[in-house]
């Protein structure tokens, strides 16, 4: 029988056109990047795209004479890299309140938002001593400053490690202070943000970016063991100075880590600390003055692409609970589990699954302080939520979509855990990310 032949060509020559299309589009690509992103200095990688067959000479000359470059204002700063993130995110949130027999339901989310657009810049002045500045262009509410520290690197016999001076997040809350970008699931759990936001008389704001001094060091003689410590300005997430009314107090926090890696199977477990003897909220009659300590343990594993980790979170608040009179001790647990699936040149595939537990000792917790952007009127004393989601690594990280499906329930009452009230959130969300 005679091979069917389509519009005068057959497969062999459908793939050599592919081909060609590809690599047209390839040259584009690589001809488009090299015009936007080459400074007048960068004649090497010019003359490698020359070598390779990519742009011609007369193209290059031209690259070479029209770019713009990013030249440094001192000519101490030895390279300065770009930096940025985006965040492009879908919500739908349902609150439902139910207390004595009846319900209610809350205003509902359902829109697109900008969830993160990180622009900065990353400085290198040679001898240990860079700079880095990121501003979260969809943010306005607390300021757009995402970071900003100079960092100084040490590696002598007796100091191993960095110490950073400015604006950035405390090592506590192990979800908290792993990168968003990172994140198994499209937004952290109902436990990490009650720790970590900022104190609104129910929040603990022991997490979070603070302004401050730090210092992250390794034990040289120990092979993955690593500690640091940092001073800090109490009240989080505000870069510039404290706010009226609030309580001019210090935070001193502290961790220790140790992590290794044998094969495809790597550990890592460690214990953070923060305590403060003012943790407030700016202009709140009461609720300023009040020492807080925390703890946090934690442990990460991963094995053949399997990826678990889980923290305990644990707080001691002076007068938290019963109008201010009375301490309050807090105590929050997380587990989180996704495995990778290989799915060839369309990247990996991941389940991803969450769980969270809440209880505030009679501190209080509202929808709102677990569940971002959920509306909330009532106040409780615990909680749960289960996350269920499916992360696409298209390119890793740097371009990955997420979409999940929260569930939480809050319970009691601040005053009498017993109550029998109790609120369900149903939040689903998804979002695409690209790094650069």
């Amino acid at each position: 029988m005679r091979r069917l032949k389509s519009y005068g060509y057959d497969c062999k020559d459908k793939k050599s056109m592919n081909t060609k299309l590809t690599n047209t589009i390839l040259s584009a690509v690589l001809f488009l990047g090299a015009a936007a992103a080459v400074n007048a200095q960068d004649k090497t990688t010019l003359d490698l795209l020359v070598s390779k067959g990519v742009i011609t000479r007369a193209e290059a000359d031209k690259i070479g004479k029209n770019s713009v470059a990013i030249t440094p204002k001192e000519k101490t700063t030895k390279s300065i890299k770009l930096i940025g993130r985006v965040q492009t995110q879908y919500e739908n949130i349902n609150v439902d309140e139910y207390s004595a027999g009846t319900s209610k339901s809350l205003a509902a989310k359902n829109d697109f938002i900008m969830r993160r657009m990180f622009l900065g810049m990353d400085a290198s002045l040679g001898s240990g001593w860079s700079a880095l500045v990121i501003a979260d262009l969809a943010r306005s509410s607390d300021g757009y400053l995402e970071y900003a520290y100079i960092t100084k690197k040490l590696d002598y016999e007796f100091i191993k490690g960095a110490a950073d001076f400015g604006y950035k997040k405390i090592t506590f809350a192990y979800e908290e202070y792993m990168s968003a970008s990172k994140l198994l699931t499209v937004e952290r759990s109902l436990a990490t943000r009650y720790f970590s936001e900022g104190n609104n008389g129910r929040r603990l704001g022991l997490a979070g970016r603070h302004t401050g001094v730090y210092w992250n060091g390794k034990v040289d003689c120990i092979d993955g063991l690593g500690y640091g410590v940092s001073i800090t300005n109490s009240y989080n997430n505000n870069p510039t100075s404290i706010p009226e009314g609030a309580d001019n107090a210090l935070m001193y926090a502290a961790n220790v880590s140790y992590s290794t890696k044998i094969d495809n199977f790597s550990i890592k477990a460690g214990v953070n600390f923060a305590y403060t003897n003012g943790m407030n909220v700016a202009g709140t009659a009461g609720t300023s003055h009040q020492a807080v300590y925390g703890v946090n343990p934690y442990v990460a594993l991963s094995a053949f692409g399997l990826d678990i980790w889980s923290d305990f979170l644990l707080a001691q608040v002076e007068n938290g609970k019963n109008g201010y009179t009375q301490d309050a001790m807090p105590m929050g647990v997380n587990i989180a589990a996704e495995y990778k699936f290989d799915i060839g040149e369309f990247g990996k595939l991941a389940p991803a699954v969450r769980y969270s537990w809440i209880d505030t000792d009679g501190r209080g917790i509202k929808m709102s302080d677990g569940v971002r952007n959920a509306n909330a009127s009532t106040t409780y004393n615990a909680g749960q939520s289960v996350y269920v989601g499916l992360n696409w690594y298209i390119m890793g990280n740097d371009l990955k979509f997420q979409i999940g499906y929260e569930w939480a329930q809050l319970n009691g009452s601040a005053n009498n855990r017993h109550l029998a009230q109790h609120s369900d959130a149903n939040a689903v969300r998804a979002q695409m990310q690209v790094l650069f």
